[in-house]
This record gives C-alpha cells, sequence and structure tokens, in this order.
C-alpha cells in the first residue's frame, strides 16, 4: 500500500500593490499587501515510485512548473536524498497569468510538506524567492503581511479582512514580465508615476485597517490596473461591484484576473452580484470562471 501526502495550495490576494523602482538586478522592488487565501488547488505526492513524475489535472501549465523548480531546489540545498523520487499529482483550477501566485502556491505547498516530513527542518538554507516571487509568503504562516523588495521581505500583521473574496477569471493571461515592460514604458512617457516607499507603506497599513474592520473603500491602489489594458472589462466589473455594496475591489496582481470583497455578512450583495452577471452574460462573455474563497 502506497503511502500519499496530500496538501492544500494557496494563494495571495494583492490587497495594494506598487511598483517602486527598477533594482540594478533588473527586478522591480514593491510594495504590496498580501491576503494569503485557500485556494481550490491542491497535490498529492507518493514516494514509492522510484522517479520523478509529475501530472497536472485540469488547467495546464505553460512553461516550467514551479513543483519541479521546487523539488529541485530542496535537493540543491540539502541533498539528493532530501527529496525522494516523486509522483506528485497536482489539480490546477486558477488559470495561469491571473496574478494570484498560484504557482508559487503549489511550489509553497510541497516546501510545507517537505518540512512536515522532516519536522526539524525550517526554511535556512532555502531561497525561497529563487523559486517564485510570492513562495516565501505562502510558504509561510501570516494570513496577512506587508511584503517588500521582490515580495520576500515580510511583516508580518495581525488579523485579515472581514471579507469574502469573489475572483472573477477573464478568457485572457497576463504575462508578469509584459506588464512591468508596459508600466516601465508608461513611466519613461509620463503616463504613470510612482509613490515612494513610506507612502505605499502607510496606504497598505491604512487599507489594511479599514478592511479588518470591515469597512469599504472601494477601488484598491495597483499599480498595474491602467497599463493592464481590457479598460472596458475591468471598469464594468469594478463598477459592478461597487452597485452591489462591495468593500472593495481590483485587479489581481499584475492580472489577469479581478477580485471583489464582499462583507462577511453581506450575502444579499455577493448574491446580487453573480445574479447580475449571470442575467447579463452577453455583456460578461469576457469571464472565463467565477470562485468565491473565504
Amino acid at each position: 500500500m502506497s503511502l500519499v501526502f496530500a496538501a492544500q495550495c494557496p494563494i495571495k490576494l494583492n490587497l495594494t500593490l506598487r511598483v517602486l523602482s527598477k533594482r540594478p538586478d533588473g527586478y522591480h522592488e514593491i510594495s504590496s499587501l498580501f491576503w494569503r487565501l485557500r485556494s481550490p488547488e491542491s497535490l498529492e505526492v507518493c514516494f514509492d515510485s522510484g522517479k520523478d513524475v509529475l501530472s497536472v489535472f485540469g488547467d495546464d501549465i505553460p512553461g516550467e512548473n514551479l513543483v519541479t523548480r521546487a523539488i529541485r531546489h530542496i535537493r540543491d540545498v540539502f541533498g539528493d536524498d532530501s527529496f525522494p523520487p516523486a509522483d506528485v499529482r497536482l489539480y490546477k483550477r486558477i488559470p495561469t497569468g491571473s496574478g494570484l501566485g498560484a504557482g508559487s502556491g503549489n511550489a509553497a505547498a510541497v516546501i510545507g510538506l517537505f518540512k512536515r516530513i522532516y519536522g526539524g527542518v525550517k526554511d535556512a538554507g532555502l531561497d525561497l524567492v529563487s523559486v517564485g516571487a510570492d513562495v516565501a509568503f505562502l510558504a509561510g504562516d501570516s494570513e496577512a503581511a506587508l511584503a517588500r523588495g521582490r515580495g520576500e521581505v515580510l511583516e508580518d500583521l495581525n488579523g485579515r479582512p472581514k471579507a469574502v473574496a469573489a475572483l472573477f477569471f477573464p478568457h485572457w493571461r497576463s504575462d508578469t514580465g509584459r506588464a512591468y515592460e508596459t508600466l516601465d514604458e508608461a513611466r519613461e512617457h509620463g503616463a504613470a508615476r510612482s509613490v515612494s516607499a513610506s507612502e505605499a507603506r502607510d496606504e497598505a497599513v491604512s487599507v489594511f485597517g479599514l478592511l479588518k474592520d470591515g469597512r469599504g473603500i472601494g477601488l484598491l491602489p495597483n499599480d498595474f490596473l491602467r497599463c493592464a489594458g481590457h479598460e472596458r472589462e475591468y471598469g464594468e466589473i469594478g463598477a459592478l461591484a461597487g452597485e452591489n455594496g462591495a468593500l472593495a475591489w481590483g485587479l489581481c496582481g499584475s492580472g489577469s484576473a479581478y477580485f471583489a470583497l464582499f462583507g462577511l455578512e453581506d450575502d444579499v450583495g455577493l448574491r446580487s452580484m453573480l445574479g447580475a452577471i449571470k442575467e447579463e452574460k452577453n455583456r460578461f462573455q469576457w469571464l472565463r470562471k467565477i470562485l468565491v474563497l473565504e
């Protein structure tokens, strides 16, 4: 009988996202408010196969899978015997390029399993940001955090937003590298401005305080929104969220998904918005999938 280890994969919402500057290493310095959510994705690992196998069920993943990268990084740090040949089954439900860090969440689940199996192992020696930009947060224990650097410099926050998240996935995908290039070009031509690190931090702290108290904000700050394209579609879904009493709404990371936050007791507003989308399906035919997560 095979022993199978199972894990749920996390995702994150950027409740604020400011791109501060381009670094000498070519990456960008960010300031963001991260909120961790439990996603519908999961994975199973069996070490009885004698060889590495990765099977993906659901949405396809173009390019290198971060699960493979996480396993390779563990072996590089702790030795080949630290993570025996594994048969990994990954159940994908989040479309790639959505801006939710789902790939990083898959990698974080693998790292979490590794630490569970080898109880004394901590993050010492692991360069989590080399696996994925959001892995450091998603492999940790924080529900919410202020993030700096590439997303790996974290300041834990107590509590969490009093909200339910409705996630709206379009038929298009976002390329993170291209999103940063577009933002850089917009700033070079004066079409977009940046805020200071202190302004970004104050903004994130204010947003977290309001959402933690269940108070409304409206459109949340995200530097990628103006250069993400699809202004009409994002504007329509945001306006509909506001009309139905959402606390806040905004773009997921660098795109392409959008989200709306409703109060924990506001089942009426959320159902009203979802009903309006169903009734006007021709208007919202650009939507591929909707998920509601608590």
